[in-house]
């Protein structure tokens, strides 16, 4: 492996903690018929990318054992770590102080402390969200540049990486806000109409599949990319890859989500369904294309 399991919970985390910010920011152009969508993205989108960060940091040996050294990587604007640092200090607090605009109170003792900044961010919500939403944007392309940069790796060199990483950090952050919406709906004794979403996804799974299969195609082009494709297809990780990937993670809930359409929101189970099979899948994929990179070996092999 060229990086451990800490490294796929962060892309799959802040591809997350990006989708959700993004869902958020859509159910809130969609009246407050969608309110507990909007509040469940903004509040699971800065504690997902936050751990996840906090993962991608442990990673790193000298975040452990000499961690005043990390200052250096906001400082390297050749690198695209440093840029990715950027994205995810300005993400983190953003996203919460954009939850703090969008949700209700806290419980009292807790609401004291942050009543006055949760003022502030009121009065400041357009600006936040805007913030909020393009660095989501960022975070979840981010998610695949980081992979795609190093060159001697052609299954991850691809620039088909940061796109499949961005729909799928769409489609998994939907997921996410999806259900905690449901969840809290559920608790508040709200009907919560899961339709208009289910076609969302739809979409959004369809393009992600497609663009899986053309990621597929482009790194199977050279001798190390077409190793690493066969791992995935065929190989040692072809089951995991087919059977939580492939079936449960896009063409099971195209399916839940095309019945849920079509019965019009009278299945709203199996919608969550799909989403849960959404996120199993989104997690997999990434642990999958870690396992699969082949590198090309340069100089000669004793």
């Amino acid at each position: 492996m060229v990086w451990g399991w800490q490294i796929a919970w962060y892309l799959f985390l802040g591809g997350l903690g990006a989708g959700a910010t993004l869902t958020s920011l859509v159910a809130s152009r969609s009246g407050s018929r969608f309110t507990t969508i909007e509040r469940a993205g903004a509040t699971l989108a800065g504690p997902a990318v936050a751990f996840g960060t906090a993962l991608l940091v442990f990673d790193l040996g000298m975040g452990r054992r000499e961690p005043w050294r990390l200052v250096y990587l906001y400082s390297n604007w050749q690198s695209p770590m440093t840029w990715g640092t950027w994205i995810l200090t300005l993400f983190i607090p953003i996203a919460l102080l954009h939850a703090l605009a969008v949700t209700g109170s806290l419980a009292p003792r807790w609401e004291r402390f942050v009543a006055p900044v949760r003022r502030v961010c009121v009065r400041a919500q357009i600006a936040l969200k805007v913030a909020a939403g393009v660095l989501a944007l960022a975070a979840a392309i981010y998610t695949g540049v980081l992979l795609s940069v190093p060159p001697s790796f052609p299954l991850l060199s691809s620039w088909l990486l940061p796109v499949l990483f961005l729909v799928s950090a769409l489609s998994t952050g939907l997921s996410a806000a999806v259900v905690a919406g449901y969840i809290k709906a559920r608790r508040l004794r709200i009907e919560l109409d899961l339709h208009p979403w289910s076609r969302v996804h739809i979409g959004l799974v369809a393009v992600e599949l497609g663009v899986l299969l053309a990621w597929l195609a482009v790194g199977s082009a050279s001798q190390a990319g077409s190793t690493s494709v066969q791992m995935l297809v065929s190989g040692t990780l072809a089951p995991v890859f087919w059977v939580v990937v492939v079936v449960a993670g896009l063409v099971g809930p195209v399916l839940a989500f095309v019945v849920e359409t079509a019965t019009r929101g009278q299945s709203p189970r199996l919608a969550l369904a799909g989403d849960a099979g959404v996120l199993a899948g989104g997690l997999a994929l990434r642990y999958l294309v870690l396992l699969a990179a082949v590198p090309v070996l340069v100089g000669p092999v004793l």
